[in-house]
C-alpha cells in the first residue's frame, strides 16, 4: 500500500470525536448506552430517573458532565463533580463516571474525555484530579487510568456506607 493510500483510509476509518457539554436532549443517547453496558438497573424503562438526576446535574454548578460525539452520535460521556476540602488550598475534581460505548473503545473516546476533563479542572484551578473505578470495572482491568497517567493510591482507603433514605 502506497503512502498515500495509507493517509486515505486512515482519515476513512477514524472518526471525528467531539467534546461538547452534555444536553438534556442527550437523554435518549444516555439511556441506549446504560442499557448497552448493562449498568444502573435501578433507572426506570421511561428514562424519568435518568432524566431527574441529569437536570439536576446539568444545574450544579460543581458538577461537570461532557460529551463524547462521534459522527453526530454520542459516544460516551463524562462526569465529574468538584469538591472544596478545608485542609486543601483548592479544589479536587472527582471523576465519578466514564462510560463509553463498546464499539468506541480503543479509538481514544475515552482519552478524549478525560483530556477535556483535566483542562477544566486546571481552568478551575483545581490541585488534583481523582478517578473513582472499581477493580471489577474493565477500564481497570485493562489499566486504562495509568495508561492516562494516574497512579492508584495505595495509602488510601476509600470506605462507604449505604444510606437508606426513601
Amino acid at each position: 500500500m502506497t503512502k498515500k493510500n495509507e493517509n486515505k483510509a486512515d482519515k476513512k476509518n477514524s472518526s471525528k470525536i467531539r467534546i461538547r457539554p452534555l444536553r438534556p436532549t442527550d437523554i435518549e443517547a444516555i439511556m441506549r448506552l446504560h442499557r448497552e453496558l448493562g449498568w444502573n438497573p435501578a433507572f426506570q424503562s421511561d428514562g424519568s430517573t435518568l432524566r431527574q438526576r441529569l437536570a439536576a446535574l446539568i444545574t450544579e454548578e460543581t458538577a461537570l458532565l461532557l460529551v463524547a460525539e462521534i459522527n453526530g452520535k454520542v459516544g460516551g460521556y463524562i462526569h465529574g463533580q468538584t469538591m472544596t476540602y478545608l485542609l486543601f488550598a483548592g479544589s479536587e475534581m472527582m471523576i465519578t463516571e466514564v462510560f463509553v460505548r463498546e464499539k468506541f473503545r480503543d479509538k481514544g473516546v475515552g482519552k478524549a474525555l478525560m483530556i477535556a476533563m483535566e483542562a477544566e479542572a486546571a481552568k478551575q484551578k483545581c490541585f488534583r484530579i481523582s478517578v473513582m473505578n472499581s477493580r471489577q470495572r474493565e477500564s481497570y482491568k485493562r489499566n486504562f487510568y495509568p495508561s492516562q497517567g494516574y497512579d492508584e493510591r495505595d495509602q488510601t482507603a476509600v470506605f462507604s456506607k449505604r444510606l437508606d433514605w426513601g
